[in-house]
């Protein structure tokens, strides 16, 4: 294996998909596999394209969106460093029904669909991991879907600040993010209007559970203080037939009291 192919694999090898499997499964998945560099506004596939890789976001972000034939754009995505996408798409449908382009300077890894495919026949482990990678994908979409229609801007925005803080809120104190893309594109990502916005940051900030200043938010003590509450009622509840993830349980929990607080500072719905 060149330098070059070994540096993949090992990068390969980090992703939680490919977590634990052979250096020889990881060298053939590698092999048809690409470091890749996309500046600002640069497409990484074109919607009607016909797919042929999936992409793990490096460093940077990517937007994913659908354009109408009268040229209407929805957003769909923002994939940050740490994700991949594409990767339904190469089981699916023989076009891409949407683009994909870097919000800017973007590091990608492009994962060949030939080297995954014969992996993945020499890996009945691998093929259930996909399998549960694209299931789960296709779960998250249901639940933007539900969110979009049933829940106001202030708890969307919320879901979006707890996803972006990670391991950052579990543990205690007042832990600091700081937001990488513009708010703009925030709104359009969540599916409300820059006031909306501005208006939910503006109430979550009155109910002290975050502090905004710029891009940079604080989780402050009282949204810890809760989510560990929700944390520990969750625990103490009987677990369902089919058990949603543990990051699920609690944020499900927690939409009860925080977004109440929250939305008392503003007797305004924000559909």
């Amino acid at each position: 294996m060149d330098k070059r192919a070994g540096e993949i694999a090992s990068t390969i090898g980090r992703m939680q998909l490919f977590e634990g499997f052979s250096p020889a499964l990881l060298a053939g998945i590698a092999a048809t596999s690409y470091r890749k560099k996309a500046g600002t506004k640069e497409r990484i596939y074109w919607q009607g394209d016909e797919p042929h890789a999936f992409y793990h976001v490096l460093s940077g972000h990517v937007r994913r969106a659908i354009t109408s034939a009268e040229g209407d754009e929805k957003l769909i995505d923002i994939v940050s460093a740490g994700r991949h996408f594409g990767l339904a798409e190469l089981f699916g449908d023989p076009r891409y029904g949407s683009f994909a382009e870097a919000v800017e300077p973007t590091v990608l890894l492009e994962i060949g669909r030939d080297g995954l495919i014969v992996a993945m026949e020499e890996s009945r482990k691998l093929s259930f991991r996909v399998l549960a990678a694209v299931a789960g994908r296709q779960l998250a979409f249901e639940q933007e879907i539900a969110a979009t229609f049933f829940h106001s801007g202030c708890r969307r925005l919320l879901d979006y600040i707890l996803s972006e803080a990670g391991p950052n809120l579990g543990t205690a104190g007042d832990r600091v993010i700081r937001l990488q893309i513009s708010k703009s594109l925030i709104a359009k990502r969540i599916g409300v209007t820059a006031e909306t916005l501005s208006r939910a940051l503006r109430d979550l900030s009155n109910a002290g559970l975050i502090a905004v200043r710029g891009r940079t938010i604080t989780l402050l003590e009282k949204l810890y203080a809760r989510q560990t509450d929700a944390t520990e009622k969750a625990e103490k509840k009987p677990l369902p037939t089919a058990l949603p993830t543990e990051h699920h349980r609690r944020r499900t929990d927690l939409w009860g009291d925080l977004t109440a607080l929250a939305e008392r500072q503003d007797s305004r719905a924000w559909l």
